[in-house]
């Protein structure tokens, strides 16, 4: 017991640790583009990637531009990460960033609204021919669409765990996850939909 008090008195007056600062790191792809970041709150200005911002001190969302001669610029918005069920979160109006890690960074709550990173992939301003540009979008496509899907098996996975439960039960009910279901469905559509606007204005030599 007195080393216990001894323990604890020594803890006294001691400063608590700084808080962590929940940053995101910010890549491009190509990985030389700079970019600059455009919160709700304040702006950091354009700099080389990879770079991390203070997400909370700009203010969600951040809109997230990069640039890099020989391609378009291009933009990624970062929203906050919602909260779960995801499926809740959907039907009261979240909106998604399908390139954004869906992780908190590391150190901070695991609740926290910040994404841990951001990748923004530059779109070239100009093909040697069509083929090659269609190449290069169906593999962004696919990216995109794979992070669509891993959004709607979450979404699913909710639903199903609560399929079967009384109205009361916690949880996303049937009324939720249709909702959530049709503003996941409408989000990516019109993600994709952006993204074949960007190959549509593409270039050939």
């Amino acid at each position: 017991m007195v080393a216990a008090a001894v323990a604890a008195c020594s803890g006294l007056g001691r400063p608590d640790p700084p808080p962590v600062i929940a940053l995101t790191t910010i890549t491009a792809d190509p990985a030389d583009a700079r970019c600059r970041a455009i919160g709700a709150k304040s702006r950091q200005d354009i700099r080389p990637a990879p770079f991390t911002i203070d997400t909370l001190a700009l203010g969600l969302p951040v809109a997230v531009t990069c640039e890099r001669a020989a391609f378009q610029s291009t933009t990624e918005m970062l929203y906050a990460r919602p909260r779960p069920p995801l499926a809740s979160a959907l039907a009261a109006g979240a909106l998604l960033s399908p390139m954004a890690n869906d992780a908190p960074p590391t150190g901070v709550l695991p609740d926290s609204p910040v994404p841990a990173a951001l990748t923004v992939s530059l779109r070239p301003a100009l093909f040697s021919t069509p083929t090659a540009r269609d190449r290069y979008y169906s593999r962004l496509r696919s990216e995109r669409l794979s992070r669509w899907e891993t959004f709607a098996q979450r979404v699913d996975a909710e639903c199903a765990a609560h399929a079967g439960l009384p109205p009361t039960a916690s949880g996303p009910g049937p009324i939720i996850c249709t909702a959530a279901r049709n503003a996941l469905t409408q989000q990516r559509d019109t993600d994709l939909r952006r993204l074949e606007i960007d190959r549509r204005q593409s270039t050939f030599q």
